[in-house]
């Protein structure tokens, strides 16, 4: 995998961000990013083929800020629309991003200035917030700090990082040769995994991201090829270490999950201490026609978990995390982005 060449001129990260047809969540998210605290960056979009406004969207942002560019293809699906980004990039931090993401401030700043702390950190991530469809918090999600703590996570089929909250080293990356395209659905797990025998990994514990749970996300579609790749990729990384994947690890069957929706968005947020969130999602869990069963034992567990996640952070004085709005952007955009001029089926002859 061969990244662009890179001149005098290039930045310090270049953040890679995939779209497809996510015109309902791009502004916070690019938003977010025009906003942040450390401003020498660039940005490589791939329209992987949208259908919808994204196409004339990200070509309107790139009109306001020349660190924007846009990479427009016809729909490929997501590995090699990342590998398309990738191939793009000129600095020496690659930072990766969803559209539908929403980044903290201080992101890029705190990550790079960890990068340049630590020589031999080849992927930083970090806390996220997590939000639902509508970008109300649920709850603040962390994940082990240290290299060798990411490593057994990863090893025993555990999250080492949300993907969208780090940031790697391009050359590392291009050594690795970037996601592979067998491993479509877990092709993050297995970059780190593979990133791992060149340099530690590390996640801080601040908060850097709104991290969006949709109940059509991946895991819950692709559940059955998930265990499989994760199976297969897991073989070959014990192998390169030179182990036997141990059978624990080799999962025959999928394991149950808790089903996404009001009910599980409820719990999350009583568990952040979201009380708002809590009220809305307990609200369309009574309305919905799940057994009244289910519905009752909801609504005690999440009073339940959000008296105790309260007292909690009376007690350590620690006001939850909000998600950073962008009334200016939502406003600027309302007012002059015309989606007519920069039509989808334009960019598609352009993609040909």
């Amino acid at each position: 995998m061969a990244f662009a060449s890179k001149t005098r001129h290039d930045p310090l990260i270049s953040i890679v961000m995939p779209v497809y047809n996510g015109e309902r969540y791009l502004v916070d998210s690019l938003a977010s990013l025009l906003t942040q605290t450390l401003t020498d960056w660039e940005l490589i979009c791939v329209n992987d083929g949208s259908t919808d406004h994204t196409p004339a969207l990200l070509d309107w942002f790139c009109s306001q800020d020349s660190r924007i560019r846009v990479v427009h293809q016809h729909n490929q699906g997501l590995v090699p629309a990342l590998n398309a980004g990738c191939a793009e990039v000129t600095a020496p931090l690659l930072c990766r991003m969803d559209c539908d993401d929403i980044a903290f401030p201080d992101r890029l700043e705190k990550q790079a200035q960890f990068m340049r702390r630590n020589p031999t950190c080849v992927v930083v991530g970090g806390s996220v917030l997590e939000i639902d469809e509508d970008g109300e918090p649920l709850n603040v999600a962390c994940l082990p700090q240290g290299h060798t703590e990411i490593v057994d996570n990863l090893l025993h089929r555990r999250t080492g990082h949300f993907h969208p909250s780090t940031m790697i080293r391009s050359e590392a990356m291009e050594a690795v040769g970037g996601y592979r395209q067998q491993y479509e659905w877990v092709e993050d797990h297995d970059l780190w995994l593979r990133l791992a025998q060149r340099g530690t990994l590390a996640n801080l514990p601040d908060v850097v991201l709104c991290y969006r749970q949709h109940a059509s996300s991946v895991c819950w579609r692709h559940s059955g090829q998930q265990r499989e790749r994760v199976n297969q990729l897991l073989r070959e990384a014990y192998a390169a270490r030179g182990r036997e994947a141990p059978s624990e690890v080799l999962l025959t069957h999928t394991p149950p999950r808790s089903p996404a929706g009001p009910g599980k968005w409820a719990r999350l947020a009583a568990r952040g201490g979201y009380p708002r969130s809590v009220a809305k999602h307990l609200g369309q869990l009574l309305r919905s026609d799940a057994r009244w069963s289910y519905k009752t034992r909801m609504c005690l567990e999440a009073t339940l978990r959000l008296t105790v996640s309260s007292m909690r952070h009376w007690l350590q004085q620690q006001p939850v995390p909000q998600k950073p709005v962008f009334p200016q952007w939502q406003q600027r955009v309302a007012q002059q982005f015309t989606p007519a001029e920069h039509g989808p089926a334009n960019h598609a002859q352009q993609a040909a």
